[in-house]
Parts: C-alpha cells; structure tokens; sequence
C-alpha cells in the first residue's frame, strides 16, 4: 500500500526545474553543474530547450546523451516523455551511460509542468526508477509579469514551484526586486521565493544524496514544516491560494484516501498540488503524499517523524477558485477520518 524508505531510497530523485522562455533555466542549471556534489547529475532536455547546455547542438531526431567534462550528462528526451525518460533509466541500467545519481528534467519555456510531474507520479514503472524531489520555477524579474499577464503558461509554472528563483535580478532597477517578489507572493503563497539566485545548499537534501535517511529537510518544500496559515493573494498575475489542513489525531487511510479522491474530482480543475505528512493509525512514523493536479504519487512511509510535530499536515493549492469550501469539507469530514471516534 505505501512505499518503504529503503524503496523510497532506491528511486533516482528528480528535480524539475521550469520557467518561461528566457528566465534563465539553463544559466541556473550551469551553475548547479558546477558543484562538484553534483558531478554525477543528468539533465535531460527536452525537443524544444532553447540551448542546450554544453552549447552543441542536440539531435532532435533521437535520444542523445553527452557526457560533460565534470562528468554529468546531458541528454535530449525526444518524443513521448514517459518512453523517452524510461529509455534512458534502461540506458543506465544497461551500463551505455554512465549510472547517474540524479536527474533534472528543464522543459521547454512554453511548457506545462504538471504533465511531466504527472506521468513521473502516475506511471508505475516510472514511479518505481524517479521520484519527484522538487519543482523549481525560474522567473526573470524584469519580464515576469508581463509574461504572467500575457502568457498563463508562464502564471501556471510559478503556481506548481516548490521553490521559485528569480533571475537577472542585476539588471532591475533599484528597490524593484522587492516589489516583484512581493507582487509573486500571490502566485506562490506558500513556496520560498529566492532573490539571489539558486545555490546546491537550497536544494532537498533528498536529492544531493538519496541514500540519506529521512531529515527535516526532505518537508521543506512541501510547506509542512510549519503549516501556512489561511492565505489568499491576488493580481493581475492571478489568484492562488493555499489551503492548510491540520488534524491532532491519528487518522484512518482508507478514510483519508477516500476524501483526498472526492475533492481531486471535485476540484480537478483547480487543484495545483497536493502535500501532506499524515499521521495514521499504527504506523510509526508520517506518510508523506503529494500530488499534482488530481495525480496522486504513491505515499511513502516514513519511520520517523522529523520534530515533534505530529499533526497529521495537509497543503492544498489552488488558483483561480478559493479555498473554503475544502476547509469547510475537511471539518465535515474529519469525524469519520479519526481512528478512534470521540
């Protein structure tokens, strides 16, 4: 029913890291390249990256993978992203590339992320070799909101971000990166905002090293380190919202995956992400959830809980529809999702 840490551990963390066309995706992915801790990461690109990251030329006819000077690769993922992402990890496995330790995926600037995110959570094989680690949105900070105004691809990148970092922040004007960041909160109420570029030491510790047990920092991005208060923020950029849901006793998994499926359909379309550590009857420690869109990842259980928070945490986000009638559903509900009814 839920994945073990040990197969947890076995799966190749991936990083998606998004951002509209000219945000600065590929300058970001250099400079991460330059850490030596990440000497053994692949990057794949997909047909349409607008530069590929050693500056050669990728055929976009098939698969190529080009091994860089610091050791990691660089590979275009032609065609069907669930088969071109498995040929790969084949690839790996089969010992025709060098065996990898991570993966970052940068999309094409027009690019929905949710479709990559999805397949990597929904499809079972795929889900057994990658685990979504974090999604990080570039955001140039001089065209963003130009960008959010004419584009919603550009407002639904940074809505899906675990983390977003602005970019070419040298080039704005004077006090103006702080008033873009603020104006940002309201895509992305919840997920940190980085005003000074994107450094290894922000990333998931997950995801620099997979054979580390589970740590505080694996919740980070999941905003459930400390559940975010009732937030609703809105501009031109759009609406979203961030629902938190808290519950001080142990739940009941059936129950909850029940309610998690109802409001997936109810709120299909504008549910962005769901993240969630919930403590459930018998078990030792949480079980972390996250989802994008009403794709749900298989639950991982955790032996241990990361502080002495044992709150079951649920994050839900939203744009363009508010939160109330979750929350207003989540008190209904929480009754019959107690293990042990009052």
């Amino acid at each position: 029913m839920f994945l073990s840490p040990e197969t947890d551990r076995r799966r190749l963390p991936v990083l998606l890291l998004t951002g509209f066309l000219g945000s600065g995706k590929t300058t970001l992915v250099n400079r991460l390249l330059a850490d030596p801790r990440l000497a053994d990461t692949a990057v794949a690109v997909n047909e349409f990256g607008e530069v590929p990251l050693d500056q050669h030329l990728i055929d976009h006819g098939a698969d190529r993978t080009i091994v860089l000077a610091n050791g990691c690769l660089c590979c275009n993922l032609a065609g069907n992203f669930e088969d071109a992402a498995m040929r790969v990890f084949t690839r790996r496995v089969a010992g025709e590339i060098p065996r990898f330790a991570r993966l970052v995926i940068e999309p094409s600037g027009l690019a929905d992320p949710a479709p990559i995110a999805q397949a990597l959570l929904r499809n079972p094989v795929l889900a057994r070799a990658f685990r979504l680690e974090a999604i990080v949105a570039a955001a140039d900070a001089t065209r963003i909101e130009a960008q959010c105004d004419r584009h919603p691809e550009a407002g639904r990148q940074l809505a899906l971000a675990d983390l977003v970092v602005m970019t070419k922040t040298d080039l704005a004007p004077p006090g103006e990166v702080a008033r873009v960041a603020a104006v940002l909160r309201a895509v992305v109420p919840v997920a940190p905002i980085a005003a000074s570029g994107l450094d290894v030491a922000m990333l998931p510790a997950g995801f620099l090293d997979r054979a580390l047990p589970v740590a505080p920092q694996r919740a980070r991005f999941s905003a459930l380190a400390a559940p975010a208060p009732p937030l609703r923020a809105g501009t031109h950029l759009g609406a979203t919202e961030a629902v938190s849901l808290i519950a001080d006793r142990p739940l009941r998994w059936r129950a909850v995956e029940a309610w998690l499926r109802e409001i997936r359909l109810t709120h299909a379309e504008t549910l962005l992400r769901v993240k969630g550590l919930l403590d459930l009857a018998g078990a030792p420690g949480p079980v972390l959830i996250q989802g994008v869109g009403h794709v749900l990842e298989a639950p991982v259980a955790w032996q241990a809980w990361p502080d002495q928070d044992r709150r079951s945490r649920l994050v839900l986000i939203l744009r363009g529809a508010p939160g109330g009638p979750i929350r207003r559903d989540w008190d209904r509900a929480l009754p019959r999702l107690f293990a042990d009814p009052a």
